[in-house]
C-alpha cells in the first residue's frame, strides 16, 4: 500500500462484501478518538455521533496497480478496496458481528498497564467464545442422539476441540483446524479466532517511553502485531484542510500521517492481500485474507458465485503487465484455469466462472 492511502466515506455508503474491523478497547484507552483519527472524521461530525450507538466508517485503500490495470482494460470505473471500521459503545463484545478482524486499542498513558490490558482483552474474547460453545453443545448432543448427521457430528467434535483449547486458556486463533472443521463453526464468529492487531495509543510526549517498550516486548513474546499511534495528534491533523496538512506534517518532521503508516502495517499484520476483478466497465480491488481459497474468494463477491463455482481464470498482475494483455498472457500460458482449492495470491486478476 502506497503513501496517501486514505479516503474516508460516510457510513451511509457502506455495503456488504468489504473487509470489516471492529475497534475494541477498555474505558480510557482512547478507542473512539482512534476511530475518529483512522476514519478522518471532522471534529464537528464526530461530536454529533451518539456515544451509545455503534458507528461505522470506511477507509479507501489506494493501490497504484489499479491505475496500471486501467491503462490495460480501460474501464469507466475503478473501485478501490475498502476497510470498514466499527466503533462500538463502551466495551460491548456481543455487539460485534460479521467482522473479519479486531483492532485492540491500548491506552499507553501513565498509570496504565498495557500487558494486563492485552491479557484481559484475550480473556474477554475467550470467555465470550466459551459461553457460546457451552450453550450450544448440550442441545447439539441431544440432536445427535435423535438423528445421525455427519454435518452435526463434525460441528460437535469441532466445538469440543475448541472448548478444550479455551479451557486451557488459549485463544482459538492458534488452533489448527481443517477446512471442513473451520466451515462447521464459521457461523459462530468466535472472537478469539479472529486475527488481532494492537494499537498502542500514546500521548504526544511518550513515543519512546517504557510503557511502549513493555507493550512491544510482550507482543513479540506472544507473536502479536502492534504499533504505537498518537490518536489525539492524528485527530487534530485530520481536522485540518487538505491543503494545510502537508505544511503541518513538515513542521512536525513527518513525511506522512502516522495513520497511513499504521494502516499499512495493520493490513499486512492481519494477513490481508488484494485481488482484482475486471467485469464490464469496472475494475475492482478486493481485500481478502492471505491463503484464502478461490471458492471462498468468490463468496466475497456474491454467494451465488460461490455456490455455482466452476473454475477461476487467473493471471497475476506482474505477468499481465509484462505481457500487456490477457490474450498475450494466455498465449504464453500465464493465464490459467484453477479449481476451488487454488489459493489466491496478492495481485491475482480473477474471472470466476460459475453456473446458476
Amino acid at each position: 500500500m502506497p503513501k496517501d492511502a486514505w479516503s474516508a466515506k460516510p457510513a451511509a455508503t457502506l455495503n456488504a462484501g468489504k473487509m470489516k474491523i471492529a475497534i475494541v478497547g477498555f474505558p480510557g484507552s482512547g478507542k473512539s478518538t482512534c476511530f475518529k483519527a483512522i476514519t478522518r472524521k471532522k471534529k464537528e461530525e464526530f461530536e454529533t455521533l451518539d456515544p451509545t450507538k455503534a458507528h461505522l466508517g470506511a477507509v479507501k485503500v489506494s493501490d497504484p496497480r489499479l491505475e496500471k490495470l486501467k491503462s490495460i482494460f480501460h474501464p469507466k470505473k475503478l473501485t478501490h478496496a475498502e476497510i470498514i471500521f466499527e466503533d462500538l459503545p463502551g466495551f460491548h463484545l456481543p455487539g460485534i458481528k460479521e467482522i473479519e478482524a479486531i483492532m485492540g486499542v491500548l491506552g499507553l498513558f501513565s498509570g496504565r498497564n498495557p500487558v494486563k490490558d492485552i491479557v484481559d482483552l484475550d480473556a474477554e474474547f475467550m470467555l465470550s467464545d466459551l459461553e457460546i460453545i457451552s450453550r450450544r453443545l448440550p442441545g447439539l448432543g441431544k440432536e445427535l442422539k435423535q438423528e445421525e448427521s455427519a454435518e452435526k457430528k463434525l460441528e460437535y467434535e469441532t466445538l469440543v476441540k475448541c472448548k478444550k483449547c479455551l479451557e486451557e486458556d488459549t485463544p482459538l486463533r492458534v488452533l489448527d483446524l481443517t477446512i471442513e472443521e473451520e466451515k462447521s463453526i464459521r457461523g459462530f464468529q468466535f472472537l478469539s479466532r479472529k486475527p488481532i492487531f494492537l494499537l498502542g495509543n500514546i500521548d504526544e510526549n511518550q513515543a519512546s517511553g517504557d510503557i511502549v517498550k513493555k507493550m512491544k516486548d510482550f507482543c513479540k513474546e506472544k507473536g502479536l502485531k502492534c504499533v504505537e499511534f498518537c490518536a489525539k495528534l492524528e485527530a487534530e491533523i485530520a481536522d485540518l484542510e487538505e491543503s494545510e496538512r502537508g505544511a503541518f506534517l513538515k513542521e512536525l518532521g513527518m513525511e506522512e500521517m502516522a495513520g497511513e503508516k499504521m494502516l499499512k502495517l495493520a493490513y499486512s499484520a492481519l494477513g490481508y492481500i488484494t485481488f482484482f476483478t475486471v467485469k464490464g466497465d469496472e475494475t475492482k480491488a478486493w481485500p481478502v485474507r492471505e491463503g484464502i481459497r478461490a471458492i471462498a474468494a468468490a463468496g466475497k463477491i456474491h454467494s451465488d458465485i460461490e455456490k455455482g463455482f466452476i473454475k477461476a481464470e487467473i493471471v497475476n498482475f506482474d505477468d499481465l503487465v509484462s505481457c500487456g494483455s490477457r490474450e498475450e498472457a494466455r498465449k504464453k500460458g500465464l493465464l490459467k484455469l484453477e479449481s476451488k482449492e487454488y489459493r489466491i495470491k496478492d495481485g491475482d486478476i480473477v474471472d470466476f466462472r460459475f453456473g446458476k
